[in-house]
């Protein structure tokens, strides 16, 4: 039986592919192969008319040559009356620029029309459309759109989800036959279709790992301890699934050099996984200051673990400011400092702000010079 450590660390690494820098020469028209050259107007309507660099204007007129701007004409005229502005709109001509030779009534509009029926529109489709441009030019609306968005409407069930979905996940064709695998392994290891459904929205690429990869994850998870009917085994697989075993051993690393045993590790580890995706400067500044300023141990922080997730410099350093006023007045017990660090902006102002505004007028001063 590995400790708490080796099977974390168990896990192998993951990591995207290397992206390549590609060099465009600065010019005002480039010549293909056959020494024709390719009309200016093409650079000109990408910088003018899209709003594209002229650097990206000049890779995108590598894809598309212009002899009348009419259809473009069209096509950017759909896209502005489905909220598609600037900057969308440079950003998806960028990535795709074939879209401006598309049909606009037999391809594009079809698909405006399908989301938009959805529910979806405005921010949210440009959202959609510009991570997935290729949905726009080289995907059946009948054949690959539909059946893709039917399936993951069976887990998510409502638009607004599919949408949250689609903005976090690259557009593949045959997403069913691509995530039906790893479904299956959630299922096979005793997750409920709740909890795929969560995983389907937080972090819906996961679903489309290579199954070997996706079910050491799994499985890694499971032999942590986590319960896979539990919504906490998703929070884990996805907070497991983002780390490389080298990044994890320095974040375990920074705990037990705050004096943290095994045990208290996995029970961070179990009661909240995010805690591991901070990053291990943030994770180290955080626990030197509630062990030095607030006298936590680490038995403290594991009950309140969602500490070590807020931002130091927007929320618990200022908060900090008033809390320290308040328990040298014998206004607060210290009972309440999680409390105070956990409330939204506007409870925590109203509770512990201005509630001692007669006996206290510079809490909110205090409060504001320590926000950065």
């Amino acid at each position: 039986m590995f400790s708490f450590c080796r099977k974390l660390l168990h896990i192998k690494s993951f990591g995207d592919p290397s992206t390549h820098l590609f060099f465009i020469r600065n010019s005002a028209f480039r010549f293909s192969s056959d020494a024709t050259e390719i009309p200016s107007l093409t650079v000109d309507y990408l910088i003018n008319k899209c709003g594209l660099t002229p650097e990206s204007a000049l890779k995108a007129s590598q894809s598309i040559k212009m002899k009348s701007t009419t259809k473009a004409d069209s096509v950017l005229a759909l896209l502005n009356s489905y909220g598609l502005l600037k900057p969308y709109l440079s950003k998806l001509i960028s990535k795709e620029p074939t879209v401006l030779s598309a049909n606009p009534k037999k391809t594009l509009e079809p698909k405006f029309e399908f989301f938009s029926n959805m529910g979806i529109s405005g921010p949210d489709l440009a959202r959609i459309f510009h991570r997935h441009p290729s949905i726009l030019t080289n995907s059946s609306l009948k054949n690959d759109i539909v059946p893709s968005i039917n399936f993951l409407k069976s887990f998510l069930r409502d638009d607004r989800n599919i949408a949250v979905a689609l903005t976090r996940l690259r557009w593949i064709k045959g997403i069913r036959r691509v995530m039906e695998p790893n479904i299956e392994i959630l299922q096979h290891q005793g997750v409920l279709e709740s909890g795929i459904s969560k995983l389907m929205k937080l972090r819906p690429q996961l679903l489309t790992w290579k199954q070997p990869q996706f079910n050491e994850v799994v499985l890694q998870t499971k032999a942590i301890g986590f319960n896979p009917s539990t919504m906490v085994f998703i929070s884990a697989v996805c907070t497991l699934s983002q780390m490389k075993k080298t990044t994890l051993e320095r974040k375990l690393e920074v705990f037990r050099s705050s004096g943290w045993s095994e045990y208290e590790i996995l029970c961070l580890f179990k009661k909240c996984p995010p805690c591991f995706a901070v990053s291990e400067k943030s994770l180290r500044t955080r626990l030197d200051f509630f062990s030095g300023k607030l006298i936590w141990t680490a038995a403290d922080v594991v009950k309140n673990p969602f500490v070590l997730l807020l931002s130091m410099e927007k929320r618990t350093v200022p908060r900090f400011s008033v809390i320290q006023i308040l328990l040298s007045q014998g206004l607060m017990k210290k009972q309440s400092i999680s409390t105070a660090l956990i409330l939204s902006e506007a409870k925590f102002l109203e509770k512990f702000v201005r509630k001692y505004h007669q006996e206290l007028p510079q809490l909110m001063e205090e409060y504001k010079r320590n926000m950065k």
